[in-house]
């Protein structure tokens, strides 16, 4: 039995492994500083223009994002730890599952009809950022749920009998054991906000000649809807070239924050 489980699982992780490895292998060697910071002079449109406007836009809603969804998820994680009941609990956590389940593209169309058309905003960085915050509340509010039920119980119960009021709870005997769990679910919201493109693609972001976004409710570019746009790009083989170049940088952005949250839990639990 513990051989066919091996075997069955197997696929599991030598697939995505085997995917990894195979946009690295094709990324890497059209990876270059020039690519990065100046461009080209072959290739056509968008192939030829450098990827650093692409990442800064990624990062930007990435972290406009993260600046909206991080205070509400405390809030609900602080709301279920300190006066909800069990049913609420309950509710909660269907609730948040519920939002997780729904399919991006989906967020993406609302966003498009309420804030692009419906309250003017535009194709934006706001816009963006606030789908994108909507995506990774659920993660975000998971993680910092779970944070605080690992503190034991006993800790709180003390803190209390000693006189301490809830906002001594929190940041005395919570916070300072907590938030290693709470930073680990920021860092993959931030790999799950960088793994969006449908959202943004409706709600953020354009092709091409931004650099810079005058303001938020500007448009940027990001390497979501580079590598999308010119993957389509197929009988142009530099284009296709830059999309797998493309792809590397995000992969190395989203492995580094993913990583970075493992190597965190890793601490957490030894703690």
């Amino acid at each position: 039995m513990k051989a066919v489980i091996i075997i069955v699982a197997l696929p599991a992780l030598f697939l995505p492994l085997g995917c990894l490895l195979y946009i690295f292998m094709q990324g890497w060697s059209a990876l270059s500083w020039d690519l990065l910071w100046h461009g080209s002079g072959s290739g056509v449109g968008m192939a030829m223009q450098a990827i650093w406007p692409q990442i800064l836009g990624s990062l930007l809603m990435m972290l406009l994002a993260c600046m909206m969804a991080a205070p509400i998820a405390l809030a609900l994680a602080l709301f279920s730890a300190l006066w909800a009941s069990g049913k609420q609990k309950y509710g909660l956590m269907v609730f948040l599952q519920t939002l997780q389940g729904i399919p991006p593209i989906v967020y993406g169309l609302c966003g498009l009809v309420v804030m692009v058309h419906l309250l003017h905003w535009g194709i934006s960085l706001m816009a963006g950022g606030v789908i994108l915050a909507v995506v990774i509340l659920p993660l975000l509010s998971s993680n910092m749920i779970h944070a605080l039920e690992r503190i034991p119980a006993e800790q709180s119960e003390s803190a209390q009998a000693l006189g301490l009021r809830v906002e001594g709870l929190v940041w005395r005997v919570w916070m300072p054991q907590a938030w290693k769990g709470m930073l680990t679910g920021l860092l993959l919201g931030m790999a799950r906000s960088l793994s969006e493109t449908a959202p943004i693609l409706f709600t953020a972001t354009v092709f091409s000649g931004v650099m810079w976004p005058d303001s938020i409710f500007s448009p940027v570019t990001s390497l979501q809807t580079h590598i999308f746009y010119l993957a389509q790009e197929g009988s142009n083989a530099y284009a296709i070239d830059v999309a797998w170049a493309s792809a590397v940088v995000l992969l190395g952005l989203i492995l580094l924050f993913s990583l970075t949250a493992n190597w965190l839990r890793r601490i957490e639990v030894k703690a």
